[in-house]
């Protein structure tokens, strides 16, 4: 995790007038803040995204994907309930991941619909760097499963 962290963190993209970091960090992120978030959303976090955090904090990918506390969340309802929200693009859909696997999930915000984007969080990340980091882009090219949220 930290090879990717460390492109991530380094890399900058253009801008109008200039550029700009790919990663814009919101605050950082310590072994008790993880201990809080696995406490409060009653599931281990997934050892890579727990490194991950560790690395970089909470914070923003280009300007697209955001980590942040409040983000992370227990699925509540459908047959996903105990899937763990972690993430949220700039169009409000979130991501997640299943704590009996530790696959990454896609939940779809303007309709009842959600896909297994990876099977770990490094491979999403991997991943989510193989498509330019483009969430946006990546998710609308993925086949959605529909999601009953009262089931």
């Amino acid at each position: 995790m930290q090879d990717i962290a460390d492109r991530v963190v380094a890399q900058s993209r253009k801008g109008l007038l200039r550029s700009r970091p790919l990663f814009e960090p919101h605050c950082s992120v310590s072994a008790a803040d993880i201990t809080q978030v696995e406490s409060q959303v009653e599931a281990s976090l997934p050892k890579d995204l727990k490194a991950w955090l560790l690395a970089v904090g909470y914070g923003d990918i280009d300007e697209s994907l955001s980590f942040r506390s409040e983000w992370f969340k227990k699925v509540e309802q459908g047959h996903l309930k105990g899937a763990v929200l972690v993430a949220q693009d700039i169009l409000g859909n979130y991501y997640g991941f299943l704590p009996q696997s530790s696959a990454i999930v896609f939940f779809s915000r303007s309709t009842p619909e959600y896909a297994i984007l990876a099977s770990s969080f490094a491979s999403f990340m991997a991943q989510l760097e193989s498509h330019d980091f483009k969430i946006i882009r990546w998710v609308e090219s993925v086949r959605t499963l529909p999601y009953a949220w009262n089931a």
